[in-house]
This record gives C-alpha cells, sequence and structure tokens, in this order.
C-alpha cells in the first residue's frame, strides 16, 4: 500500500511539472500533438472569445473556435467553408492565427464595420494567405473592423481551432469610454487639431487672447458732502 501511494505521488508530481512546462512554453495540446503557440505580445488582446461578447454565424464553429477550449476542433471539408466572426463593437485588428491539424488549402479574410451578407461584394479583402502546418498566423492590419469573415479554400480537410484576433496597442478615440461610463460622439480630430495645428507646448507658451475683462467689485456708493465757506 505504501508503495502505491508512493508511486502515485511520484505520478501526480510528473503530471504538475508536465502541465506547468506546458504552460510556460506555450505548448497546446491539439489532435493528441504538442502544438508550440506563439504567445501574443503583452499590450494585444485576443478579442475573439466568447466571454468578451465575440460571436460566429456557424454555432458549431463558434463552440470550437472562440470558446478558449482549443482540444475541440472545427473540421474543414474539401472546398471551400465560409465563417463570419461578429466583435463586441469595432475594434482595430492587427493579427489573426489559429490552429491547424492537417487541413492544405487558403484562407482569405476580409472585414466589414457594418454587418454584410456573407456573399456581398462590400466585404474588405485584406489577406489571403496558405493554410500553414501547426499555426496558421496572419497580419491583417492595424484595420478597424467589427465583422471578420474567413474564407477556406480546402484542398485536403483538416481541423482548426483556438481563433484569436489581435487588436492592436491603440484604441480608437470613438471606443474609448469615458469616466462618465458612456460613449460619446467625436469628431475624430487628434490633439494636435485644438488650437488651430499647434503643439500643446505653442499653445501653452503664447500671448493671451484678447476677450472680456476680467470681473471687478462693484466700486462703492458716491457721497457728496458740500463744502460751506466762512
Amino acid at each position: 500500500m505504501e508503495i502505491t501511494a508512493t508511486y502515485f505521488s511520484r505520478f501526480s508530481g510528473i503530471g504538475t511539472f508536465t502541465c506547468a512546462l506546458l504552460l510556460a512554453s506555450g505548448l497546446q495540446l491539439f489532435g493528441g500533438e504538442a502544438i508550440f503557440f506563439e504567445q501574443s505580445p503583452p499590450y494585444a488582446q485576443n478579442v475573439a472569445r466568447l466571454n468578451l461578447g465575440a460571436r460566429v454565424d456557424d454555432k458549431i464553429a463558434e463552440a470550437a473556435l472562440i470558446s478558449g477550449r482549443s482540444t475541440i476542433g472545427y473540421s474543414l471539408a474539401d472546398g471551400r467553408t465560409d465563417l463570419v466572426l461578429s466583435l463586441s463593437k469595432i475594434e482595430n485588428i492587427d493579427i489573426v492565427s489559429f490552429l491547424n491539424n492537417g487541413a492544405i488549402g487558403t484562407v482569405t479574410i476580409a472585414t466589414s464595420s457594418s454587418k454584410l451578407a456573407v456573399g456581398s461584394a462590400q466585404w474588405h479583402q485584406i489577406a489571403k494567405q496558405d493554410l500553414t502546418a501547426k499555426v496558421t498566423r496572419i497580419k491583417v492590419g492595424p484595420t478597424e473592423a467589427k465583422y471578420v469573415k474567413f474564407s477556406f479554400n480546402v484542398a485536403k480537410s483538416g481541423r482548426i481551432a483556438d481563433l484569436a484576433v489581435y487588436s492592436t496597442s491603440t484604441l480608437t478615440v470613438a471606443n474609448i469610454t469615458l469616466a462618465g461610463g458612456d460613449e460619446r460622439a467625436v469628431d475624430g480630430k487628434d490633439a494636435k487639431d485644438f488650437g488651430g495645428g499647434k503643439e500643446a507646448k505653442e499653445v501653452a507658451e503664447g500671448p493671451p487672447e484678447e476677450g472680456p475683462p476680467p470681473n471687478l467689485p462693484e466700486p462703492p456708493p458716491f457721497v457728496f458732502v458740500p463744502e460751506v465757506s466762512p
């Protein structure tokens, strides 16, 4: 009994160490194979997540690709498959990536800020790339989008998982939530536009502009005192 307990303790220790090693090195298990997944820059955020409000038009793909469970996988059959990712709001996106287990072909990425039909000609194509083994990573931006369409043309079927869409560190002014808690409309000018195109330092050091006089206190009431001559 003591030998069994000792063996189990050692096995648990090895399992814990292995899991820690996988997490530290960015390895993920997909299709029974350990895959090195490149860590995102510390400033970037994966906005393609269910808990952040993202959705996919295909519910099976939604559960497989953006739920955070990379071991499920979504099957890509031979031929064309279109998937539309809807983000919670317009984002300034930069990089798209996903795990690939065996699929051979190409992926075309198009974006839109408004909802479109899958076959609409108004989609803006921003990238087309071959599917690379294990991890497919595509530089798409920076570009603004709320809807991202993925068109897969597959010559050999396979599975994909763990779809990620990383936003850039630069946020658009229109999406910044102010202290009051609401999003207010702005005209898109940056700080330099306010002040006649001058830098903030130039505006601060310039002479004061003419304006209304400062408020002065009311003068005391006038009292007439007659002077009597002798």
